[in-house]
C-alpha cells in the first residue's frame, strides 16, 4: 500500500513538473523599468473598476437544443496593442426551462490553457444541474491571446506594475460579467476558477457579495508561489536562483520583501472578503508543485473559508474522483444561493 501511495504522489509531481516546464517556455515581458513600490491592496482596488464595471452586451446569438449561446463582449483596459487588450470575449449559455430565480456560474480558466475543455465540460454538466453559465477569456488568453502567440503569452512580467495591471484587468471583466448576469438573468450569481482562475475569483469575491465562490488550486499568494515555484527555465531568465533575488532584490529575503508589498493587492488575505465566508470554499491539492499548498491553507484560515484538501497535484486535481460533482453541489447549494441575499444590480 505504501508503496503504491509512493507511486501515485510521484504521478501526481510529475505532471506538475511537466507543465511546469512547458510554463517556463513561455514568453514574458522581463524588460523595462521594475516598479519597487509598495502598494495599499485596499486603495488600489478601490481606484479600480470593478464596482463600476463597463457595460456588456450581445454580440452574437445561437439556438441550441437546450439552451441559446451568447457570445458577451464588452469595453476593457488593459495593457498590449492587441484587439484581445481592450475587449471582454465571453461565451453564456442560457438553459431554457429554468425559473426565473434559477443561479448563474461564471467559470474562470487558468493560466495559459490552449482550450477550455475541462471548463466547458464543467459549464455543460451544471446546465443539466439546473443552472445557466458564463466562461470568460482572460486577458492574452484564448480568443483574446496576441496574434501569433500561445494562449498566455504576456499575462505574467518581472515588472510588478504589470502584473498588477493584467491581474486588476481580469477582475474587472469579470465584475463586468457578473454585473451584466444580474440585470440580464437572474440576481443568484455563483463564480469557480481553477488556478490562476482561482486568484481572479477570490479577488472579486473580495469586491462583491456572490452567493457562491470555489477556487480549485488557487494562486493565492503570488510573490509566495513566483519564488518558491517558479519554473527553472524563467527563474534562470531572471536570475532567480537558492542565494539571488534576480531582478527583484539582492537576494531571497530582499525579493520576498519586494513582491510582499508590490503585489500586496494581489494576495487575497491582505482584504476583508464581500462575499461571506460560509460561501467560499477552497480545494489544496496536497502535492501541489506549482501554486504550493500553504497559501490556500493560510488564506482558508484568515478568510474563515471550508477548506477541501485532496492528495493529488496541482493538474490532476481536476480529476479526483467525485471532486467534479462535489464542486458543483457546492456552487448550487441552496443555502448559499440566496436570492435576497443578492439583489438584482447590487454589483
Amino acid at each position: 500500500m505504501a508503496q503504491r501511495t509512493l507511486r501515485r504522489d510521484r504521478a501526481h509531481r510529475g505532471v506538475d513538473s511537466a507543465v511546469l516546464w512547458r510554463l517556463g517556455a513561455l514568453r514574458y515581458e522581463t524588460a523595462g523599468v521594475q516598479e519597487r513600490e509598495p502598494v495599499v491592496a485596499r486603495d488600489f482596488w478601490d481606484q479600480s473598476r470593478v464596482q463600476h464595471p463597463t457595460r456588456v452586451r450581445v454580440a452574437a446569438r445561437w439556438e441550441q437544443r437546450n439552451s441559446t449561446e451568447l457570445r458577451l463582449e464588452g469595453p476593457s483596459s488593459g495593457l498590449g496593442g492587441h484587439p484581445g487588450a481592450g475587449k471582454v470575449i465571453a461565451t453564456a449559455h442560457l438553459t431554457r426551462g429554468l425559473p426565473a430565480d434559477a443561479p448563474i456560474v461564471l467559470i474562470v480558466h487558468g493560466y495559459a490553457v490552449p482550450m477550455p475543455f475541462w471548463d466547458a465540460l464543467q459549464a455543460r454538466t451544471l446546465r443539466a444541474q439546473g443552472a445557466h453559465t458564463m466562461r470568460v477569456d482572460l486577458p492574452f488568453h484564448l480568443r483574446r491571446r496576441v496574434p501569433g502567440h500561445s494562449s498566455g503569452d504576456g499575462f505574467f512580467s518581472s515588472d510588478p506594475a504589470r502584473i498588477r495591471a493584467t491581474v486588476r484587468q481580469s477582475v474587472e471583466d469579470a465584475a463586468a460579467l457578473v454585473a451584466w448576469a444580474r440585470g440580464n438573468v437572474t440576481s443568484r450569481i455563483a463564480v469557480m476558477g481553477v488556478s490562476l482562475g482561482g486568484l481572479i475569483t477570490l479577488l472579486l469575491a473580495a469586491q462583491l457579495r456572490l452567493d457562491s465562490v470555489v477556487a480549485v488550486a488557487p494562486l493565492c499568494d503570488p510573490p509566495s508561489t513566483f519564488l518558491e515555484h517558479m519554473p527553472r527555465g524563467l527563474a534562470r531568465r531572471l536570475g532567480v536562483n537558492a542565494t539571488s533575488g534576480g531582478t527583484w532584490g539582492e537576494d531571497r529575503s530582499e525579493a520576498r520583501a519586494m513582491l510582499d508589498a508590490a503585489l500586496a493587492p494581489l494576495v487575497p488575505r491582505n482584504l476583508v472578503p464581500v462575499t461571506q465566508p460560509k460561501n467560499i470554499t477552497l480545494v489544496r491539492p496536497q502535492l501541489d508543485s506549482i501554486v504550493g499548498q500553504q497559501p490556500i491553507a493560510d488564506l482558508a484560515a484568515a478568510w474563515g473559508a471550508e477548506l477541501w484538501d485532496y492528495r493529488y497535484g496541482h493538474i490532476t486535481v481536476m480529476n479526483a474522483p467525485g471532486v467534479g460533482s462535489r464542486i458543483r453541489d457546492r456552487l448550487l447549494d441552496p443555502d448559499r444561493i440566496n436570492p435576497a441575499s443578492t439583489p438584482p444590480g447590487s454589483g
